[in-house]
């Protein structure tokens, strides 16, 4: 007995049909997602000002650093001092 041509029908269009509107509403669908997960391109004006303020930072931690050494350099006269006022007193004999 020969398959029913219906039956055949059927069948193929039983699967062929969601998988063509699973193709044209998931193909865009999918665009859609990628293109707004992608990085947008910054604007030259945003990027202007970014540049300024990475310079105000840069010069602020210039000036930290500039700063800080002076503390270091402070802290090293200081004990530098400590240790030569204690000197004598330790390098004294007892009478």
């Amino acid at each position: 007995m020969p398959p029913d041509p219906n039956l055949i029908v059927h069948e193929v269009f039983s699967w062929v049909v969601p998988g063509l509107v699973i193709m044209v509403l998931g193909f865009p669908v999918i665009r859609l997602i990628t293109r707004w997960l992608e990085p947008r391109p910054v604007p030259p004006r945003e990027l202007s000002a970014i540049n300024g303020r990475l310079e105000r930072i840069e010069t602020a931690v210039d000036s930290i650093a500039l700063e800080v050494e002076r503390i270091s350099e402070a802290q090293r006269f200081s004990a530098r001092l400590q240790s030569e006022q204690q000197q004598p007193r330790l390098s004294t004999p007892h009478q």
